[in-house]
Order: structure tokens, then C-alpha cells, then sequence
């Protein structure tokens, strides 16, 4: 009895909603710190003072909370990329050249930041979520870049079909390798500068 009255007195008084933000809060506190791999829901209700009873009403199970820490990450990157196109907002072909290229850094320095949260939001748990139009934001983006190059004429002909996957896998597979430690994180501008020789019109 005494331990129930502990727990009482101990637990947050959340309102409605509040509650699953200060889950995923720490969720993803504890996913950057250490991987998704060594989170439990119980863990998680515990760190904000909940039973795991209160978090179960508000995640069916761990995979759902990571889904939302996921969203989190797809989020944060799309950040890091919108914020390079606005660095770099001409209409001139420089400025379509630099908007690739800081996209390119972007991510990958995004994956170098966020190894942990890079690796749950590309994996398997948040496989089905990629396909949704909210995280389709850093994907739109390189689609809008790589057309903006081809509009001012900038890419080699007959290119375009199919270099935004091309560039995704390349970029993604890099930044894969970096964070294992099978490149060196300064590759990245290695691997940007020879994607901008293999697609751009030298002409």
C-alpha cells in the first residue's frame, strides 16, 4: 500500500495531450543519446513519471513511439534543407548549382549529427511512414532542385528520369558509410563534387 501512494505522489499530472508530447520528448532524447534499439516504452513512462498503463494510452507500443520520434528526425532534416534553400535564393545558375550541393551536405551532415536518429528514421520501423506525403518534405525537395537545374538547361540530356533516386542512394549510402566509419566524413564533398561532374552540362 505504501508503494502504491509513492507512485501516486510521484506521478506528473499531465492534461489531455501533454502527455504523449513529453513521451516523444524524451523518446527522443533517449533515441540520440543512444539508439532506438535500447528504448522501452516502460522506460520511457518512467523517466516522465507515468505508469505504463497511462503510456499505453496513448502508443500501442514501442514501434508506435518510435514511428513519432521518427517523424520527429524526417522533420528535423527537412529543416536543415529548407533552410539551404534559403541561403541560396536566386533564379540564376549558380544559386540552382549551390541549392544542390547544400542539399547534399545537409543530409549528410544530418546523418553525422544524428547518427542514431539517421539510422531509425531510414530503417525498418519507419519503413511505411517514408511513403506518406509529411515526410516527403527533404524528397520534394531535391525533386524541385534537380528540375530547377534542368529548366535553366544545367543537366546533361536525357539525364533527369530517375537522378533523384540515383542521387538519393548515393547520398544516402555515403552518409551510411560515414557514420559506420567506412569513409571519412570529409568524403562528403568528394561525392557531392563528383555527382555535380556526372550530371552537369559542361557545355
Amino acid at each position: 500500500m505504501n508503494v502504491v501512494n509513492i507512485q501516486k505522489s510521484t506521478a506528473r499530472p499531465y492534461h489531455h495531450g501533454a502527455l504523449a508530447e513529453a513521451m516523444v520528448d524524451q523518446a527522443l532524447a533517449d533515441v540520440r543519446a543512444s539508439g532506438a534499439e535500447h528504448l522501452s516504452l516502460r522506460g520511457v513512462a518512467q523517466a516522465v513519471g507515468v505508469s505504463p498503463s497511462a503510456a499505453y494510452n496513448h502508443f500501442a507500443d514501442k514501434e508506435a513511439l518510435l514511428q513519432a520520434v521518427g517523424a520527429c528526425g524526417v522533420a528535423a532534416l527537412d529543416e536543415r534543407m529548407a533552410r539551404v534553400l534559403a541561403a541560396h535564393p536566386g533564379d540564376d545558375a549558380q544559386s540552382a548549382i549551390d541549392r544542390l550541393q547544400g542539399l547534399g551536405r545537409a543530409y549528410m551532415t544530418f546523418a553525422l549529427e544524428e547518427p542514431h536518429l539517421f539510422r531509425l528514421v531510414f530503417g525498418p520501423t519507419c519503413q511505411k511512414q517514408m511513403q506518406e506525403a509529411e515526410w516527403s518534405g527533404p524528397y520534394l525537395k531535391l525533386n524541385a532542385a534537380l528540375d530547377e537545374l534542368d529548366a535553366l538547361g544545367l543537366l546533361r540530356p536525357g539525364v533527369r528520369p530517375g537522378l533523384d533516386a540515383t542521387i538519393w542512394a548515393a547520398t544516402h549510402g555515403a552518409a551510411s558509410l560515414m557514420i559506420d566509419g567506412g569513409l571519412p566524413p570529409e568524403a562528403s564533398d568528394a561525392l557531392i563534387d563528383s555527382i555535380e561532374r556526372l550530371i552537369l552540362n559542361e557545355e
